[in-house]
C-alpha cells in the first residue's frame, strides 16, 4: 500500500483503503473520515498514526480513512487543506488545534454543516463552554508533559543522578505552536519550585539554524544546565552544541542535562546510551485510533463522548526503557534505536 503520495504545492494527501480481512459485523452504512494533520510524512510519529489507522480499517471495513497533511509545518497550509476537506463533505474530521484563532472559523463552519469534529494531539484549552464545540479531544496534556519532565529532573537531582535545575532552556522550534508553549509553561512552573528559571528560546526547525541559535544562547548564558527539546529529533542537535561548548551534556551529576518529548528511535537511543535523561510518550497510537472510533460510534449508533480522553504523558527513562523498546521495535522495525543521530 502506498501510504503518502505528493500532490501540488508540496502538500501530501493519503487515503487508507485496505482490503478488509477482519471478522467484524457487516454494516450497510459506508463512512469516510478524514484526519487533517500538522504531522507530515517526515515526522517519526507518522508511523504510530499509520499503524493505528491501518488497524482501524481492518476492524471497520465499511470505513475509509483519509490522511491529509502538509509536508512541512504550516498553519496556512493546514487551514487550506481543512477547507478542501470540509468541501468534500466527509462523515467526520479529526484535526489538531495547533493555533486556535485561525482554525476556529473553518472548524465551526464544518460543525455548522453537520460534520462531526474530534480534536486530537492539541486541544482548545479554553473552558468547555467557550472552546470550539468539537465532540471531544483525544491526546496528551501538553502542560503536564513539561511539568512531569521538570518534576522528574528534580527527583533525579535529589537522588544525586543529575544536577539540580538552575536555568532551563525550552527550545521552541515552532514558536506559534500552542502545544509547545504549554510544554514550556509546564516545565517553567515545575522547576520554579526549586528556584530555577526558564527561558523560551525560539530556535527554528532547520538543523543548522537550531544549532546556531542554541549555540549563541548558551555561549551568552553559560549558567544554563537543562534543555527541554520539543521533539526527540532535536535532542541530538542540543547534545552536539552543548558537547562542542564543553558543557558535559551526558547524564551524570555535572554539566548540562537533556530532556525531550516523544519516544521515537532517536529518543530511545539517547536514553539507552546515557545522552538523554528522559523523554515523554504521549500515546500517539491511541491518538490515531480513538478519534476515528468515536466518529464511527457517533455515526453508526448516535453515541457522543462525555469527556476528553488524555493519552499522556508517560515519562520514559532507563528505569522503564525495556517496557517501551519492544513496542517501538514493533512500530519502527528492528533498527528502532537510532544511534547514528548522536
Amino acid at each position: 500500500m502506498q501510504w503518502m503520495k505528493p500532490i501540488t504545492s508540496g502538500i501530501v494527501i493519503a487515503g487508507l483503503a485496505l482490503g478488509a480481512t477482519a471478522a467484524v459485523a457487516q454494516e450497510d452504512n459506508e463512512y469516510r473520515f478524514a484526519m487533517v494533520s500538522h504531522i507530515g510524512s517526515n515526522d517519526p510519529n507518522m508511523k504510530w498514526l499509520t499503524m493505528a489507522m491501518e488497524e482501524f480499517e481492518e476492524k471497520h471495513p465499511n470505513v475509509t480513512l483519509d490522511y491529509v497533511s502538509p509536508n512541512q509545518y504550516s498553519v496556512q497550509d493546514l487551514i487550506r487543506l481543512l477547507d478542501q476537506t470540509i468541501a468534500s463533505r466527509p462523515d467526520g474530521i479529526v484535526v489538531p488545534i495547533v493555533d486556535r484563532d485561525p482554525l476556529e472559523g473553518p472548524i465551526r463552519r464544518a460543525i455548522d454543516q453537520g460534520i462531526p469534529v474530534v480534536a486530537f494531539n492539541i486541544p482548545d484549552n479554553r473552558p468547555r463552554d467557550e472552546r470550539i464545540p468539537y465532540m471531544t479531544y483525544v491526546g496528551g496534556d501538553e502542560y503536564m508533559t513539561g511539568y512531569e519532565l521538570g518534576q522528574h529532573a528534580i527527583e533525579q537531582a535529589k537522588a544525586g543522578e543529575v544536577p539540580m535545575p538552575e536555568h532551563v532552556v525550552c527550545a521552541l522550534h515552532i514558536p506559534e505552536h500552542v502545544g509547545l508553549q504549554q510544554r514550556c509553561r509546564g516545565i517553567e512552573e515545575a522547576v520554579a519550585e526549586v528556584g530555577a528559571t526558564t527561558e523560551y528560546l525560539f530556535t527554528g526547525a532547520d538543523p543548522s539554524t537550531f544549532r546556531s541559535n542554541l549555540q549563541a544562547y548558551l555561549s551568552s548564558n553559560p549558567d544554563s544546565n537543562y534543555i527541554l527539546n520539543m521533539s526527540d529529533v532535536t535532542a541530538p542537535w542540543s547534545w552536539q552544541v552543548a558537547n562542542e561548548l564543553d558543557m558535559s551534556p551526558d547524564v551524570d551529576n555535572e554539566g548540562m542535562t537533556l530532556l525531550a518529548v516523544d519516544t521515537g528511535p532517536i529518543g530511545l537511543s539517547g536514553i539507552k546510551n546515557g545522552h538523554l535523561l528522559a523523554a515523554t510518550d504521549q500515546g500517539f497510537y491511541l491518538q490515531g485510533y480513538i478519534p476515528f472510533e468515536w466518529l464511527y460510534w457517533y455515526n453508526e449508533f448516535g453515541y457522543e463522548p462525555q469527556s476528553d480522553i488524555i493519552t499522556g504523558p508517560v515519562v520514559v527513562d532507563k528505569a522503564n526503557f525495556s517496557k517501551f523498546d519492544p513496542l517501538s521495535r514493533e512500530v519502527f522495525g528492528s533498527g528502532s534505536e537510532d544511534d547514528s543521530a548522536w
